[in-house]
């Protein structure tokens, strides 16, 4: 009887262990995969916070990972090892050999108007970022609203995710008129802020803040969609009307900050560096702060009062990567502009935007980052290598 029950025992401890590799291994798959991924929350900002193109996007409703959750576990374990042992074996593809992927595609074939099938396979192509795919699942789930999507929440989704895709992608043009007929039938705040951004992203900015400010108009209390109206009015020069958008959001969520950040991009523009100076040193350090007012100057080709302040971020870290190197770019600028005299023609070498060189220089509120991202964070600003 104890033989017995030890094997019992043993049996059971070998099946949880293959489960919990099976697991894991797909979830590396998953993670160590780049291209477009689904997010619940983003906040547009000038490059403050975070690595990599920043996005906007309204905050995402919990409803929707239930159901991606309830999803997944209506998937058999043996769909889930047979993915598995495809993957020790040789190349993945998920187009051929996700069964998942098949059988939705194949349930879809006898019901193209499903719009839950569709949502769930442009659910799984994300997953896999196989951005393009998802884009042409999502778009038609929004060709077939208003009668297929009755369910309002699907159709917020759909646009949702149609417009991660088109960012994704570069396939915003495509998106505009889906999303515009969309709205027609079912206006809200979150679509029209996706729409604004979708603008924002072909560079046609007039387009993305009237939406914007539909969007606003229609949930003045969210401090994100505040915040994303003012950094496209930002991106339009109207540094006023940006800087009051900035502090209305703030009013609303003093802990923000991206938008504390943005709203010291408008004050170094309006030309009020040190109330951009506080504003930075409330998400960053000093070093940091004094680098960021930098920046900007160095943008708006202020090049002395630039390198005023990267000389105050290095006496207070003399081997800040970041001002560093850009000490180092401010210092050529100046020398490009003493000798344009006597080279005649020669133009100065453009500043770098904002959007770009203060990506990867500030240091964000702790608190306003998940533990991998604190974790990650000084590591980034430290690798910061010189952009001439």
């Amino acid at each position: 009887m104890i033989i017995r029950w030890s094997a019992q025992r043993a049996t059971a401890a070998l099946r949880a262990t293959l489960a919990l590799l099976t697991l894991l291994t797909l979830l590396t798959l998953l993670t160590t995969a780049t291209g477009c991924v689904r997010h619940s929350a983003v906040s547009q900002d000038f490059g403050l916070q975070g690595e990599g193109v920043t996005q906007r996007a309204l905050q995402g409703s919990s409803s929707a990972s239930a159901e991606n959750s309830r999803q997944a576990g209506e998937w058999s374990d043996e769909l889930l090892r047979a993915m598995f042992q495809k993957q020790t074996v040789g190349a993945f593809d998920p187009l051929t050999d996700d069964r998942r992927v098949q059988l939705l595609q194949g349930r879809l074939k006898l019901n193209p108007s499903d719009v839950a099938i569709r949502m769930e396979l442009a659910g799984v192509y994300e997953d896999y970022r196989l951005c393009s795919d998802g884009f042409e699942q999502y778009a038609e789930v929004l060709s077939l609203a208003p009668s297929a999507a009755a369910d309002w929440a699907v159709g917020e989704q759909a646009v949702a995710g149609l417009g991660r895709c088109a960012r994704a992608t570069r396939r915003g043009g495509e998106a505009i008129p889906l999303m515009e007929a969309f709205l027609k039938q079912r206006p809200s705040a979150g679509s029209f802020n996706e729409l604004g951004l979708l603008y924002d992203a072909v560079g046609d900015l007039v387009g993305g803040e009237s939406a914007l400010r539909e969007a606003v108009a229609r949930d003045a209390e969210s401090d994100q969609l505040r915040n994303n109206l003012g950094y496209n009015l930002l991106l339009q020069n109207k540094a006023e009307a940006a800087e009051a958008e900035f502090r209305r959001a703030l009013d609303l969520n003093p802990k923000g900050a991206t938008t504390r950040n943005n709203l010291g991009v408008a004050l170094v523009r309006r030309g009020d560096p040190r109330g951009a100076l506080e504003q930075f040193q409330m998400t960053s350090d000093a070093a940091t702060a004094h680098n960021n007012v930098a920046v900007v100057l160095l943008e708006m080709g202020q090049y002395e009062e630039s390198r005023g302040e990267l000389v105050k971020a290095l006496a207070i870290r003399r081997n800040f990567a970041p001002a560093l190197a850009n000490f180092k770019l401010v210092q050529a600028r100046i020398r490009e502009r003493a000798e344009l005299p006597k080279a005649g023609s020669v133009p100065v070498t453009p500043a770098p935007s904002a959007l770009v060189a203060l990506k990867a220089t500030a240091s964000p509120a702790p608190s306003d980052l998940s533990p991998n991202q604190q974790e990650g964070q000084q590591k980034g600003a430290e690798s910061l290598e010189p952009k001439d």
